[in-house]
């Protein structure tokens, strides 16, 4: 009896930290943005709300055995093999990527908000950074010299030749300029700085955009690295946590921080949403684990975007009943007006 026990204590125990490359996707939480936010410099006048704007985060950490059968009966945990949740099974990499991301949704953020308020802002280009590979220039038959054969989801394009001589690539519109007079077929010398800092050089094999065929493409999506110039500082410290869902966010809170009055109603907002130059607000995921969060931390509305579509926005209703009211937004407009209707100062 005493060894059957001892075998029951030492697999719960072996279960509770054998990774088995595993990840989650869960409820994280709803944390006011004006925490973090920090507005330094310039004459500028901030007005710190009572109640503000709360961006809502899922996690998504790597699992144990025993941690992934306690997702696997949770109805709002997802749990995910490491390719379904990474694609190439680098988690390294993805993680770098979505750091990227979140700092340039702050950017993008910041310049929305201020065009809004009609300050002065201007967003500049940044590098060419790999952010991945679309699957169907990528199967099994993709043959050694294709972009995603020896390129890498971080890589940092420094330079191409494609035998007219060497284009230095130090913002990614350079890019079209290099491959100008390619052709699908083309061998391009490739420069790249990996995430490491590693410098190497590969060869890879042009190929015709498959939405453009008279257009000559590497073969990646490139990472929008754009930064903004503001006439004040603007800091929102995200910590360790990544991806642009929090852009629609940001933005609000902006505007609430630099405006006077209560742009967020009493019974407390949640936002998620990315946010794009021109104030339009993108679809994110993991909206079902984000509208649990957003319940637990007892905020009565959460701004969804309109871009989710209708099944996943109810889904996410159906998963929090009565408790919180889901508000689809497509603009930044939209939001504002979200807010006001349900008790918020115009902005």
């Amino acid at each position: 009896m005493m060894t059957v026990a001892f075998l029951i204590v030492m697999v719960v125990l072996g279960a509770t930290v054998w990774p088995i490359e595993r990840y989650e996707t869960a409820p994280g939480a709803a944390a006011e943005v004006g925490d973090r936010l920090t507005i330094v410099g310039g004459d500028v006048q901030v007005y710190p709300p009572e109640n503000g704007v709360r961006f809502v985060t899922a996690l998504g950490s790597e699992l144990t055995a025993l941690q992934s059968f306690m997702g696997w009966v949770d109805p709002y945990v997802d749990v995910l093999t490491c390719e379904q949740r990474f694609g190439d099974c680098d988690p390294e990499a993805n993680r770098e990527i979505q750091l990227g991301a979140m700092s340039t949704a702050k950017e993008i953020a910041a310049y929305v908000a201020m065009s809004y308020l009609g300050l002065d802002a201007t967003l500049a280009e940044g590098p060419a950074q790999i952010a991945g590979f679309d699957a169907g220039l990528c199967d099994e038959s993709a043959p050694p010299r294709r972009a995603c054969r020896v390129l890498d989801v971080g890589d940092i394009i420094q330079s191409i030749d494609v035998g007219n001589g060497v284009v230095t690539i130090d913002v990614v519109s350079k890019i079209s300029e290099a491959l100008a007079d390619a052709k699908p077929g083309d061998v391009a010398t490739i420069e790249v700085l990996s995430l490491s800092g590693e410098s190497r050089t590969v060869e890879v094999e042009l190929i015709a955009s498959p939405d453009a065929p008279a257009r000559t493409i590497v073969g990646f999506s490139a990472r929008d690295t754009r930064t903004v110039s503001l006439p004040f500082d603007v800091a929102i410290d995200t910590d360790r946590i990544g991806g642009p869902s929090a852009g629609l966010s940001f933005t609000l809170a902006l505007i609430d921080q630099l405006t006077p009055g209560e742009l967020v109603p009493a019974d407390g907002v949640a936002v998620t949403g990315t946010i794009f130059e021109d104030g339009s607000v993108g679809a994110i995921g993991a909206l079902v684990q984000k509208a649990i969060a957003v319940e637990r931390s007892g905020a009565r509305y959460f701004l969804v975007p309109t871009a989710q579509g209708e099944a996943d926005i109810a889904d996410a209703q159906a998963a929090v009943g009565d408790n919180v009211e889901i508000i689809p937004v497509a603009s930044l407009e939209e939001a504002l007006a979200a807010l006001v209707s349900r008790g918020g100062d115009p902005a």
